[in-house]
């Protein structure tokens, strides 16, 4: 599977604290759900009990082994009333175990996970210091937030989820809950500004049931859970949104669950310069558009040089290659491009204007029978195309037969590739309007090239090694003396 471990593939999940992540497996199109959780943990059925904890796991060990999953947790720390709280962890599978390939506690709200793969994964959990908290508690979180971000390589698949306590208004974040941004979220919209960070779950036009994440005890609902994604990689996020799906655990917060399926970006192809789009065979087989060409040039030249210095030889050769661009494209002809001939037939012109006209018709008033519509001018575009293509390669086929019949061998390839769209490779032609005087031409070109005895200047007919630099030294070529020793 593209852009995660092999290890993966069958039944990946990772669960933290504040996060879950899980990878399905799918041949055609590979597909991972990563999720952030809040819990409570006295109401979690399967873990041990503890009251007063509103982050899960927070008093476990470091690592522990249960119904072949491993957990591994940073520790908790004592509130005002002296009851453990916080604490982040992921949950591994055994497959998961083995693609992961570093586990590191950064600080007691922020654990960093490394997963193998094309490109790397790094998954940080967080858990945000809550809103009525000190402003130094908030700026202490973002600043340890950003140093390991900054430590994490660009090319990697960031992500970041957890409970960021941040809540953001309708003007910084595209489709949100909340009517307005708090404190946290300020620091969390700076930090997503500096390192080109997206928030996911507010990415997607959803019901508002999808985006709220915590029930509050007396007024109502908010949005404070988020799954965060490197900008690079935003492409890749197919959805996000929130869900009720652990109602068993009785959490006050709902997963926040986003869809990934790795896209990777196309390299564009470079951009094509100005002059390759020029027809040189026209132009070489024009003597008098040649003259016409080589005069435009001179003047321009002549022209700029009057306002250029003598000495700048740098600058008259970029003033000569700007005149011969400049006239190029004013005076000489351009490549025709390549067009389908069964584009331009009537029955697919009529085809793509009646769809053309449903469209316009939808989008300005969306019906189901404007849908039926459209998909009806859609297929029968598709019709009108296959039509006229079957017509084409038939018409092809039938020339191609007259050809082969007339022996005209040569139109016949040229007519072949036209029909499979493939380009001649590059032929070397000898001049010879026969054949016997093409294979004369060719006897004549080989003699040139390998009938004459090799030429040799006159300095090179002594050969260097041949002088006599020195007289004979004194080297000794016996056995070493005491006096040498």
């Amino acid at each position: 599977m593209t852009g995660w471990p092999q290890s993966l593939t069958d039944d990946p999940s990772l669960t933290q604290t504040k996060m879950v992540l899980t990878g399905l497996s799918n041949v055609k199109s590979p597909l991972y759900i990563i999720s952030t959780f809040n819990t409570r943990t006295e109401h979690c059925p399967r873990l041990p009990r503890k009251p007063e904890h509103r982050n899960i796991y927070a008093e476990l060990p470091m690592q522990e082994t249960f119904d072949g999953y491993t957990l591994i947790t940073s520790s908790a720390w004592k509130n005002m009333m002296n009851a453990a709280t916080g604490g982040v962890g992921v949950l591994l599978s055994t497959r998961a175990l083995k693609a992961c390939t570093s586990i590191v506690k950064c600080t007691e709200r922020i654990m960093k996970v490394n997963l193998s793969g094309n490109p790397v994964t790094t998954v940080l959990c967080c858990y945000s210091p809550h809103n009525e908290h000190p402003g130094e508690d908030v700026e202490q979180f973002y600043q340890k937030l950003s140093t390991t971000t900054n430590a994490t390589p660009a090319h990697n698949l960031l992500i970041m989820g957890g409970d960021f306590n941040a809540q953001l208004g309708p003007t910084d974040s595209l489709f949100t809950f909340n009517q307005n941004t708090n404190r946290n979220g300020k620091h969390m919209k700076n930090f997503m500004e500096q390192y080109s960070i997206v928030p996911t779950n507010t990415r997607f036009q959803n019901r508002t049931s999808k985006l709220w994440t915590h029930r509050r005890p007396s007024d109502g609902f908010v949005q404070l859970d988020y799954i965060l994604a490197r900008k690079k990689w935003i492409n890749s996020i197919k959805n996000s949104r929130a869900y009720n799906s652990f109602e068993d655990v009785k959490s006050d917060h709902h997963i926040v669950s986003c869809n990934c399926q790795i896209s990777y970006r196309k390299r564009k192809a470079p951009a094509r310069g100005p002059m390759k789009q020029i027809d040189w065979r026209k132009v070489a087989g024009n003597a008098i558009l040649c003259e016409k060409f080589t005069v435009a040039v001179h003047n321009r030249f002549s022209t700029l040089c009057d306002q250029l210095d003598e000495k700048n030889s740098s600058a008259g050769y970029d003033t000569l290659t700007t005149a011969n661009k400049d006239i190029a494209l004013e005076l000489l002809p351009k490549k025709r491009k390549k067009t389908l001939t069964f584009a331009s037939n009537k029955t697919v012109m009529k085809a793509r204007e009646e769809l053309k006209n449903v469209a316009q018709k939808h989008q300005s008033r969306s019906t189901r029978n404007t849908e039926r519509n459209l998909d009806a001018a859609k297929a029968s575009l598709d019709e009108a195309y296959t039509e006229a293509l079957e017509a084409h390669v038939k018409s092809k086929t039938e020339e191609l037969n007259k050809l082969h019949t007339e022996n005209k061998h040569a139109a016949a390839w040229v007519a072949l590739r036209e029909l499979t769209n493939q380009r001649a490779s590059p032929v070397i032609r000898i001049a010879g309007e026969t054949t016997e005087q093409r294979l004369d031409g060719w006897y004549q070109y080989f003699s040139n090239l390998l009938g004459k005895p090799e030429q040799c200047n006159a300095y090179l007919d002594d050969p260097f090694s041949n002088h006599k630099i020195s007289e004979s030294l004194p080297i000794q070529t016996g056995r070493f003396t005491m006096a040498e020793v």
